[in-house]
């Protein structure tokens, strides 16, 4: 199986995981220096920093899910794969309310280290006019 194809399956499970709303895939796939520009104004240096946050997102929600959608997977090298989607993150916060929804768009950078998929750069950036937030 090429590096392309390895990734394009390991993404499906990831993502098909985090659309139900499990994380854990998602958490797994992360190397422990991984590097996150997310959608708030901060750099995550690693791994422990960005799941802080990440598990404070989810603990005021209800139920909190996230979806690719027009996503692209290249190999760069045998050992790099890199993936671009259009993203999407739906929350229902904890009490009722609206749902948010935020769209956007998503690089993954995965590298081999040893036997293992590790995502080692991951960059979402949000819609900031709203005009991509139907379609997605």
């Amino acid at each position: 199986m090429s590096p392309k194809e390895e990734i394009q399956r390991a993404n499906e499970q990831v993502l098909s995981a985090t659309a139900k709303g499990d994380f854990l895939p998602f958490v797994n796939a992360l190397d422990d220096s991984v590097k996150v520009f997310d959608q708030v104004e901060y750099l995550y240096d690693d791994k422990a920093s960005f799941l802080e946050y990440l598990r404070s997102i989810i603990a005021r929600a209800e139920s909190t899910s996230y979806t690719f959608h027009q996503s692209s997977c290249r190999a760069v090298t045998d050992t790099t794969v890199v993936v671009n989607a259009h993203d999407r993150l739906f929350t229902v916060p904890k009490g009722g309310g609206l749902a948010k929804v935020q769209c956007g768009r998503a690089t993954w950078v995965y590298v081999k280290k040893g036997t293992e998929w590790k995502i080692v750069s991951l960059q979402s950036d949000l819609f900031v006019d709203g005009s991509h937030s139907n379609g997605l």
